[in-house]
Parts: C-alpha cells; sequence; structure tokens
C-alpha cells in the first residue's frame, strides 16, 4: 500500500537566516511520500533563491511567490489551494521537525481516530530566557490528550491553567479541512482561529506527549506585541464566529471576549502614554484602576527581559539513555505512535533545550531512546 501524501504547509517572510534549515528538516522526514509548499510572502532577503536552490535539486518543493504582502494566513491559504496531500502539516519556516514527526503524527492518527493530531513544542533558543521549556509541559503528559473547542478558547486566557494550544501545529486531514481557510483579517490568532473553526464542525485534535517539533525563540519571534487593530480583528472574528458555536461554548466566548476587550483597553491605554497623551491615558485609568496593575507586571517583565543573556557558551558532553547507565540525563523509552509514555517526556525535552542555550553540547547516546531525544540538540547553532 502506498503510503499518504502529506503536505507541509511552510509560509515565509524575510526568514533566509533559518530557511535553509527548516526545509531540510522537513525533507529528512522518513515518511518521504510528501510535498513542502513553500510560499513566500513578498520577501527581499535571499529565501526565494533559497527556496529555489532547494526546488532544483528536490522536486517535493513546490515554490510559489506571493505578489505582494499578505501575511501568514493569506500564504497558508495559498499552500491549502495547491495541496494535494491526503494530510496537511504545518511547519514554520524558522523552525524544526524530528525525522520522525509526520510519521508518528500520521500512525497516531490512525490509532486514536483522530482528524487532528498535534505533539508538543520544544521551545530553543540562543538565549537562555527564551529556552528550557516545552509548550505542554505544564500538563505533564504520558498519554494523548483530547483537545476541544472549550480547551482552545480557554488556553487563550491567562489566567487559565492551559498553556496557549493555538500555538500547536497539527496534522490535519485534507477533508476535514475541506474549503475552510485562514481569516485574513488576522495577524494574530489566526492559527486558533483555524482551529477553532475546524473543531466547532466536528473533526477530533488530540495531543501528543511526544516532543517532536523545535519552535524557535529569536528575536523576531519574541518582540513581537499586540496593536490596537490586531485586537479589534480577533474581536470581529469571534464576533462572526459565535453564531455557529453551541450553546455549551457560550460562556468560554463571553469570557474570552472580556479578555480581548481587557487587553484592546490596555493597549490603547498603553498607545496613550508612548504618545504622551496624559489626559487620555489617566481618563482610562480613572475607568479601569485594574490597568495600572497590568501597567506594572509589563514593566516588571520588561526588566526580566532585560535580565543578563546569552553568554559565550562551553563545550559540554551529554551522554543520554533510558537506564541511566552512564547516562547524565535519563530519559523514557518512546513508545509506539499515539501510546503512552513511561514517563512525561516534555521534562528531559526542556532540560536538553536548557542545556543548549548555555553550551554546546556534544550529545553522546547510549541507546535509541537516547538517540531520538539526542535530536533536540541539532537545533543549537
Amino acid at each position: 500500500m502506498t503510503a499518504p501524501l502529506i503536505s507541509i504547509v511552510m509560509a515565509n517572510y524575510r526568514g533566509a537566516a533559518y530557511l535553509d534549515r527548516a526545509i531540510a528538516s522537513v525533507l529528512a522526514q522518513d515518511h518521504t511520500h510528501l510535498e513542502l509548499l513553500l510560499i513566500d510572502d513578498a520577501s527581499s532577503d535571499g529565501s526565494a533563491e533559497i527556496a529555489r536552490d532547494w526546488a532544483a535539486r528536490d522536486g517535493r518543493l513546490r515554490f510559489h511567490e506571493m505578489p505582494r504582502n499578505g501575511g501568514a494566513a493569506a500564504a497558508r491559504n495559498q499552500a491549502l489551494d495547491m495541496a494535494q496531500g491526503e494530510w496537511v502539516a504545518i511547519v514554520d519556516s524558522d523552525d524544526l521537525i524530528h525525522p520522525q514527526r509526520l510519521s508518528r503524527l500520521l500512525a497516531a492518527a490512525t490509532r486514536l481516530d483522530a482528524q487532528m493530531v498535534a505533539d508538543d513544542m520544544v521551545f530553543f533558543s540562543e538565549t537562555p530566557n527564551a529556552a528550557g521549556r516545552t509548550l505542554l509541559q505544564p500538563l505533564q503528559l504520558t498519554c494523548p490528550r483530547e483537545v476541544t473547542a472549550r480547551d482552545m478558547l480557554a488556553s487563550d486566557d491567562p489566567a487559565k491553567p492551559l498553556p496557549p494550544l493555538g500555538y500547536l501545529k497539527p496534522l490535519i486531514a485534507r477533508k476535514t479541512i475541506g474549503n475552510l481557510r485562514y481569516d485574513t483579517s488576522l495577524s494574530i490568532s489566526e492559527d486558533l482561529d483555524f482551529y477553532l473553526r475546524l473543531l466547532i464542525g466536528g473533526a477530533r485534535l488530540m495531543a501528543l506527549p511526544d516532543p517532536m517539533y523545535l519552535y524557535r525563540r529569536h528575536s523576531a519571534s519574541l518582540s513581537y506585541r499586540l496593536s490596537c487593530k490586531a485586537l479589534e480583528a480577533m474581536l470581529d472574528a469571534q464576533a462572526r464566529l459565535s453564531p455557529r458555536c453551541p450553546p455549551s461554548l457560550s460562556e468560554a466566548l463571553e469570557t474570552r471576549r472580556r479578555a480581548l476587550e481587557h487587553m484592546l483597553r490596555y493597549q490603547r491605554l498603553v498607545d496613550d502614554l508612548k504618545a504622551h497623551r496624559w489626559g487620555p491615558a489617566t481618563i482610562r485609568l480613572a475607568r479601569a484602576p485594574g490597568l495600572f496593575g497590568n501597567l506594572v507586571e509589563s514593566l516588571r517583565a520588561r526588566r526580566r527581559a532585560k535580565a543578563p543573556q546569552a553568554k559565550p557558551r562551553d563545550a559540554r558532553d551529554l551522554s543520554l539513555g533510558v537506564t541511566g547507565k552512564g547516562a547524565q540525563l535519563v530519559v523514557p523509552e518512546p513508545p509506539p505512535a499515539g501510546a503512552c509514555w513511561p514517563a512525561p517526556p516534555a521534562d528531559p525535552a526542556a532540560e536538553i533545550s536548557a542545556l543548549m542555550a548555555r553550551h554546546k553540547l556534544h550529545v553522546d547516546p547510549q541507546d535509541a531512546a537516547g538517540a531520538w531525544f539526542g535530536w533536540i540538540a541539532s537545533g543549537q547553532v
């Protein structure tokens, strides 16, 4: 039986510094029956030349240049229009994926009868403060966990215990996507909006404990901030979505709406302060005193971000293995795709990320599990 074709959607904008390695990690998958749909969003940094060079060497890469910059949502929609695979996966142009990622996600989708399957994301960076954790680590998963529309909404609320699940990069059955496309009015949170509409439409999303996606944290990804325009677009998108939602989501939708409106009030306050509009800023604080606490926390966060960052990294050997015999870091044995792990894999994955932000690691795998986790260190420069 021929393996299913998987279409990988990769939108790129000025990502030349990382694009070559991102492409290589996709084309090195052990599931070889794939097409990489690389959509460049009118970059001016040499990205197109990198893409054309790869396309000339590997016919699985299909390259398209957008005539003008339209944002990630428009670029991904172009890729979805081009996709020929039975399954679609999203990979960003500055990230890296495990060589077994697609094959394990595909096998897990079959095992779990899911139309959407996602894995854990390992945050990695040359800046120690931005590394050393995974997206799903707070959940301490050992077994696959279903993510519902209610979970997706709740995860967008910082006051809730769930991590931001809109960051996930799932494998999705193309027949489930159908004619659905990303909302091009959104510059932020377009992923969460897309996933929500899939879930409301009946798709089943399973999150795996497997840490197989390296999510790069660099200056561009760390420096973005919300704008009033982006927040207004998010509120408008939710207003369009709400009538299609079942009554069981009403409370979660209302909670998110209130949170977005609070963020918008705060952003308007920040804009007033930066423009030295002291009168309007004073009125906003008088009407919503809670915004003062947000200002204080924002200042504290900025001070933390200015703490001593990366230092010259010294070389360090790191042995990895299951039993601990000769291994400095014990890792769990990866189970069959979609099965339960003997221990949460997020913790050793996060530890490897933290170490490679501070050291030039030389990984010495003691066994197959050590080699599986050792791949995480491929993210270091």
